[in-house]
């Protein structure tokens, strides 16, 4: 059989379709996601993901049904990554999304999920050899609330993005908020180093909470690193000694020029190897 994915407690063939055309997740971009990297049968970072997922339920007025929990969530994936043959190494997707309805109608449902899950061709996770070309995207703003912190299906200012750094041939695009300041980037948030000391917007500035952005705040310390959450100008990440990228997939990619800026990678590797490596080792 082929590829399955997990539709609230059910299996399904891949190419089965089963969502309807006035679903609000389609509709509206009325949902929650976590993407999570699954290894030989681990998921490292599986309770950041659950803490974002839950905090983020109650800001988009999701009900929690009683039987969804951690380890619940955590045996369907799991059994879902088996029946597709990718346990070694996999990328996970949860969805959470609400019924059908309009803006203004109670959705047929409160609370539905769709679990997916696809093997990863590189099974290790290692830091890019080539460093990254970044540039910025001026199209749009990200807003300073807390529902820009959250994972949300309404994904189109990041998609634009993406499509506008594939346009200028860079690699990654810089996304700024209400304030003209640096939020975060396409799919991962933004460190940057400065005289030995390591920057990262902070939550408050809209970036998404992301989970390998949690973890290195709570691990730089303990391995003698210093670093400090702010707001920041992109004036002041040109001006930086390094610049990487975090996300729960892909660990760790430094940046290697913005503009006619070129920038190393020696903190980048330090933790990357002190840090990222062994959560997937």
């Amino acid at each position: 059989m082929g590829t399955m994915y997990n539709l609230d407690g059910k299996l399904y063939a891949a190419d089965e379709l089963l969502i309807r055309p006035d679903n609000r997740a389609f509709r509206y971009g009325e949902g929650l996601f976590e993407t999570i990297r699954l290894y030989k049968g681990e998921m490292p970072l599986f309770d950041s993901h659950w803490q974002r997922l839950t905090r983020s339920l109650p800001i988009l007025f999701f009900n929690q049904p009683t039987h969804f929990t951690k380890e619940y969530l955590k045996k369907a994936l799991l059994q879902l990554a088996q029946r597709n043959n990718c346990f070694d190494a996999a990328r996970v997707r949860i969805m959470i999304f609400k019924g059908e309805g309009g803006i203004w109608e109670k959705p047929t449902s409160g609370f539905r999920y769709l679990l997916q899950c696809w093997p990863l061709e590189q099974k290790e996770i290692n830091i890019n050899k080539n460093g990254l070309d970044i540039g910025v995207f001026e199209s749009g703003r990200k807003a300073c609330d807390e529902i820009s912190n959250c994972k949300t299906s309404n994904y189109l200012l990041y998609a634009l993005a993406a499509q506008y750094a594939k346009a200028q041939k860079w690699n990654e695009c810089i996304v700024l908020n209400q304030f003209n300041r640096v939020s975060d980037a396409t799919i991962a948030n933004i460190f940057f180093v400065k005289n030995k000391t390591i920057y990262t917007p902070a939550l408050t500035e809209g970036c998404i909470a992301g989970v390998m952005r949690t973890h290195l705040l709570t691990s730089l310390p303990q391995n003698g690193f210093s670093i400090k959450e702010g707001a920041f100008a992109p004036e002041e990440l040109a001006e930086a000694d390094e610049i990487f990228l975090t996300n729960a997939m892909s660990g760790l990619r430094w940046v290697k020029q913005w503009n006619e800026k070129q920038y190393t990678a020696q903190f980048a590797s330090l933790i990357f190897q002190q840090i990222i490596k062994p959560l997937f080792s």
